[in-house]
């Protein structure tokens, strides 16, 4: 069955579950012009994984800028070569730390912008080569750290040696190293046991689809205009969507907008529909479309 119209879906990915076996599932049932997911989630971890559909797809990057949300169970006493339970256990310790303040204390350390070396078994590429690559083949490559921001890292429980916690971190952030860089500042050893995403920018878990529901999903797809929800918009008439459809450039006079605002404008057609943005060329001086969706 085609499916012509563009948005985007939530998923809740199953655990166990690939991001690339969410897509394949979808598109044995529905035949696509374009269709990729945003944010890749390791195989055990669950929550929300955004299916970009048709000219949605063009959104990628804005959703590399979203901050997002997980619950993560940590547990302490052995290591992992993954840091988390696909790898094989590497070292075991009787050290479980037990002061649950100096947990904290540690934990807010990794708060704000910092400096963050990702797991070997990553797919962060390095000379041409993917990290896990040389992981598996037990080659040793230079990791180089990379800038990550961390907004809150709370507790939720501590049941020793089981740590849960809530953290909400940029695009590029990885648990797995922030449970392993943890377990070392306390002197210990840790693995992450489970992992959820909860939160992806504005899209919050309790939006998400369970795959096993996937069947008539029309009314499921959210609009790409989601994306942008602090945004200006401006209503379109039809000869204004035609030159917009065909190219054409807009003055900030003839939008009756303030200038010195240079945020892309959400546009929508006569019929309320998001039809894509106008972005500003500072060099020209004009407004011109970007991302049409049609």
């Amino acid at each position: 069955m085609n499916f012509h119209k563009s948005g985007i879906f939530i998923i809740n990915k199953p655990y166990k579950w690939t991001s690339n076996d969410v897509l394949r599932k979808i598109k044995s049932r529905y035949k696509f012009r374009k269709i990729g997911h945003a944010g890749t989630l390791d195989p055990l971890a669950t929550g929300i994984l955004p299916l970009l559909i048709n000219d949605t797809t063009k959104y990628f990057n804005y959703f590399q800028t979203f901050m997002k949300s997980y619950i993560a169970e940590i547990r302490f006493g052995y290591s992992t070569s993954t840091f988390d339970l696909e790898g094989e256990i590497l070292n075991e310790t009787n050290k479980i730390p037990k002061d649950l303040d100096l947990i904290a204390k540690k934990l807010s350390s990794f708060l704000g912008e910092i400096e963050q070396v990702p797991p070997k078994y990553s797919a962060i590429k390095k000379n041409g080569k993917r990290l896990y690559e040389y992981a598996r083949k037990n080659e040793r490559v230079k990791i180089d750290s990379r800038k990550v921001k961390v907004n809150s890292i709370k507790v939720i429980s501590w049941e020793s040696p089981i740590l849960t916690i809530s953290i909400n971190c940029s695009s590029g952030f990885y648990i797995r190293s922030l449970v392993n860089d943890l377990a070392e500042s306390l002197d210990s050893l840790a693995t992450l046991i489970n992992l959820s995403r909860i939160n992806y920018g504005p899209f919050q878990i309790k939006s998400s689809i369970d795959i096993k529901d996937f069947e008539e999903i029309e009314d499921k797809l959210l609009s790409t205009d989601l994306i942008f929800s602090d945004n200006k918009k401006l209503l379109f008439d039809i000869q204004m969507e035609n030159n917009y459809y065909n190219g054409k450039v807009f003055n900030s006079e003839n939008l009756n907008i303030n200038s010195l605002n240079y945020d892309d404008i959400k546009i929508y057609n006569y019929s309320r529909k998001f039809i894509g943005l106008l972005s500003f060329d500072h060099s020209k001086k004009f407004w011109k479309p970007k991302n049409i969706i049609r």
